[in-house]
């Protein structure tokens, strides 16, 4: 199964803004209690982190990020727990545009199931998958930041807007660092990483 009418070109990074998938809110206003509590530097509406577009900011106090609104949080999840399926049963979509049309090894899909829903013995996983990554030419370090953003992304079917925006950011980071060689190469690792992400942004582009 492919992946079509993605909206980004994924192979070079997701370098577009979501516009309105994603908002920035004081604490104090917030309600939801699926909403992530972030602290640090405030983002405001000039930046642009991850591909996500923020809206807020100024001031010094604690922000929240949750989706901009519940049919957005309701179409990501429910995203969520299709990936889950597909690695469950060792078909996960490939995302249209990759050069190779091969399905993602099934021991790739396993892994990456156990990372994202953070299962057992995850640790031993996230360096199988880092692993995969180096040996086809990636960055360590790269690697791994990106690998360890997606423990538990997609658990129990509940995707958090602050992590799904924090994985993007680290692929977006891996991919602008990223060698011709490893680009071309595409390992397995790198596709399915590719898909998910895919799957989540297009159920969030659908929803606004």
């Amino acid at each position: 199964m492919n992946i079509k009418h993605l909206p980004l070109q994924l192979s070079l990074g997701f370098a577009l803004a979501i516009s309105g998938v994603v908002a920035q809110t004081p604490q104090a206003q917030a309600q939801s209690g699926n909403q992530s509590d972030i602290t640090g530097v405030i983002i405001t509406t000039s930046d642009v982190a991850g591909g996500f577009n923020f809206s807020g900011g100024g001031g010094g106090r604690r922000r929240l990020i949750a989706f901009a609104n519940p049919g957005i949080q309701s179409s990501v999840n429910s995203a969520a727990i299709s990936i889950n399926q597909q690695l469950q049963q060792q078909s996960l979509a490939i995302v249209a545009t990759d050069a190779s049309q091969a399905a993602v090894a099934p021991t790739v899909q396993q892994t990456l199931f156990i990372i994202l829903n953070n299962t057992t013995n995850v640790d031993a996983r996230v360096t199988q998958f880092v692993n995969g990554l180096v040996n086809a030419g990636a960055d360590v370090q790269l690697s791994r930041n990106l690998v360890l953003s997606m423990v538990g992304l997609t658990a129990n079917g509940n995707v958090e807007a602050a992590q799904c925006q924090n994985v993007i950011r680290s692929y977006n980071v891996f991919i602008e660092s990223s060698t011709l060689a490893l680009l071309t190469n595409n390992p397995d690792e790198l596709r399915a990483i590719r898909s998910v992400l895919a799957q989540l942004l297009n159920a969030a582009y659908a929803s606004r």
